[in-house]
């Protein structure tokens, strides 16, 4: 009996260390510096240039040369859409001057050389402080691929459920951004 206890006990500890060290192995990768999944870069805000776009003071660093910001999961009314399209960009009225954490796991910029990217202020996620708002809506094809996928789920779901911003049942947003831009094109 001694012998099967001592056995299932050697494979316990065998199996133990092996989480371990696997455990071990992903916190050291997830805590590389440089640029990598987990990494975080602070900047301070410019300007909103829109409901979901934000101009920083001075570009990120000197290998990410990129002054705009792109928030992560969310859509925004286009300025041109009245009222909503002003209203959005003003919910990012505050984060003037103020600095921010941006958080991405890409750091390549867009065509448009923005960075995608989760904007933090202290505790506060940005985009989801956008969403609950009511100042946009959340991107759904991305949803299943977004880290923060059901913050931002649940934010946009209480503006909804609380009919804020483009949610607001006496004037809701009847029109996506892009079929705005499709009817009315650009001059």
């Amino acid at each position: 009996m001694f012998g099967i206890i001592q056995r299932i006990w050697h494979r316990l500890v065998d199996t133990r260390w092996s989480i371990a060290g696997a455990i071990a192995l992903l916190m050291l990768g997830l805590t590389s510096s440089g640029h990598g999944a987990d990494a975080t870069l602070t900047a301070t805000v410019d300007y909103a240039k829109s409901g979901n776009t934000l101009e920083l003071l001075t570009e990120l660093s000197p290998d990410l040369p990129i002054t705009t910001v792109r928030l992560t999961g969310i859509q925004a009314p286009d300025l041109d859409q009245e009222p909503w399209g002003e209203a959005a960009r003003d919910c990012l009225a505050d984060l003037r001057d103020q600095v921010i954490r941006l958080e991405t796991d890409d750091w390549t910029p867009d065509v448009y050389n923005r960075l995608w990217a989760y904007g933090w202020q202290g505790r506060e996620l940005i985009n989801a402080a956008t969403l609950e708002q009511g100042c946009a809506y959340l991107a759904a094809a991305e949803l299943p691929h977004l880290q923060y996928g059901l913050d931002l789920l649940y934010a946009q779901e209480s503006a909804r459920l609380l009919g804020r911003g483009i949610w607001n049942p006496d004037n809701p947003l009847r029109e996506t951004p892009e079929a705005f831009r499709q009817r009315s094109p650009a001059p």
